[in-house]
């Protein structure tokens, strides 16, 4: 196995994607995984206290789903839809970036 160099690091995989069916609206979206930077990102807003369940998963949206792009208000419009559809969305993101779970009100302090 060659031993990695800082020449090789512009030209290795980036994050995986995947296309994921929304059998209940019959389309499909395209996501892909999160980078070291934004994991740190996203790591940093759990332990702001003004920052709630919805401003991560709203930024975890927006960063992972690369087809369609979702601006704010798409994705307001789109939690005033099927509770259970918007969740797969996560379950998938979790799983492509190989954590469990989802992102749940329950994980932030009151």
């Amino acid at each position: 196995m060659k031993r990695l160099n800082v020449s090789d690091i512009q030209g290795l995989p980036d994050v995986p994607t995947k296309e994921i069916e929304l059998k209940d609206w019959n389309v499909s979206i395209l996501i892909k995984g999160i980078t070291k930077a934004m994991q740190i990102e996203l790591g940093a807003m759990l332990d702001k206290k003004d920052v709630s369940a919805f401003d991560y998963q709203k930024q975890l949206l927006k960063h992972c789903v690369v087809e369609p792009v979702l601006t704010d208000k798409d994705i307001d419009n789109l939690y005033e839809k099927n509770a259970n559809t918007v969740d797969l969305i996560f379950a998938e993101i979790n799983s492509l970036n190989g954590i469990g779970g989802s992102a749940s009100a329950d994980e932030f302090p009151e």
